[in-house]
């Protein structure tokens, strides 16, 4: 079963859980739409769709039919602890004339360090740089580039070099060592490319590069990401305040705007084709492609099960009020979160790097 924190927070009957809910979902493109699978124990196992089976057509009566069974990746996704808590000094709540409000404000701004703070390691999550994290969407999607003179087993996956991704992934499926240089990749899924001894097969991916040292964002790139996802149209395109500028000045420039509409909230939302243009002030615009330092991405994505989702413990968020502490003259609420990401599949997500202004 999976919930939205927005729809969460309707069935909290705790008051202040249920104002931390709307604080951290206030302001959060993601946190507003994201649905979190409530699992049981620590972790969750699923199969990540790999290859599809081959139909074929067969001679009535006298044809053999040959098997071609669809394969999976199995990946694995262990909830991560993320909190903060609330300390309230004493003096404070003893010289100041409404102690509710102090303890309010308190809250709020923890609850709001809980919503960052899920936003940046949602996206930018790399458990080599901090194992108590979780992978986030670039990591997750940006995959393994492509070396020279490398050894190669069967089921090894590349893409092309960074910042030349071509939204295909490809699949090492005669083992062997790569060329001194790259070979010209196949776009046709299925196809395959002869790399010296290696040979490998091509399967849809998520991840377009903008050049070998990025480019400025460009709306034909921007169709290219949407139709990346497959399946339906992305729920949700989230870029940074940079390049949502920059695709709002090409929109002018070609003659139009991006419409204009409501969210669930009642926010302004910005709709480029149709989908939803979200901002995120934890899509950096300091990514590194090739010799340039100020790149940025933009994430496509559908969410829900089958596609992006977050995972959670059956509590969601949870509230400790843990009163008084022994070594400081305050009281403290802990706020606490199981929680984790998983994504399903690959053709329901994508990706845009190189992103310059």
């Amino acid at each position: 079963m999976s919930i939205t924190l927005t729809e969460a927070s309707k069935l909290a009957t705790d008051i202040l859980l249920k104002g931390i809910i709307e604080t951290i979902v206030k302001d959060s493109p993601i946190l507003e739409k994201l649905p979190f699978i409530q699992i049981t124990g620590n972790s969750l196992k699923y199969n990540r769709e790999k290859t599809l089976p081959t139909a074929a057509w067969y001679a009535p009566v006298t044809g053999t039919w040959a098997a071609s069974p669809p394969t999976f990746e199995q990946v694995s996704a262990s909830l991560c602890v993320l909190g903060v808590d609330a300390d309230v000094d004493n003096f404070l709540k003893s010289t100041r004339s409404n102690v509710q409000d102090l303890e309010a404000a308190c809250i709020e701004l923890a609850a709001k360090s809980v919503r960052q703070e899920f936003e940046n390691v949602f996206l930018n999550g790399d458990i080599t740089v901090d194992a108590n994290q979780y992978n986030g969407l670039y990591k997750t999607m940006k995959g393994t580039a492509w070396a020279a003179s490398t050894a190669y087993a069967l089921g090894d996956v590349v893409v092309p070099t960074a910042g030349l991704e071509n939204g295909f992934r490809y699949e090492c499926t005669t083992a062997g060592t790569s060329g001194a240089s790259a070979p010209t990749w196949s776009t046709v899924e299925g196809g395959t490319t002869t790399d010296n001894t290696v040979t490998w097969t091509t399967r849809f991916g998520c991840h377009l590069g903008s050049g070998a040292n990025g480019a400025t964002l460009s709306l034909t790139n921007l169709d290219k990401l949407i139709d990346l996802v497959r399946g339906g149209k992305p729920d949700l395109i989230l870029m940074s305040r940079r390049s949502r500028r920059k695709i709002v000045n090409l929109a002018r420039a070609s003659g139009t705007n991006l419409l204009i509409g409501e969210g669930a909230l009642g926010q302004v939302v910005e709709y480029y084709n149709g989908i939803p243009v979200a901002i995120s002030d934890w899509v950096k615009d300091n990514y590194t492609v090739g010799s340039s330092s100020d790149c940025s991405a933009v994430f496509a994505f559908q969410m829900g099960e089958g596609a992006v989702a977050g995972l959670t413990s059956p509590e969601m968020l949870q509230i400790e009020r843990l009163g008084s502490l022994e070594t400081k003259d305050a009281s403290r609420t802990r706020i606490k979160w199981y929680v984790s990401m998983a994504d399903f599949s690959y053709v329901k997500c994508a990706m845009l790097t190189g992103v310059r202004d």
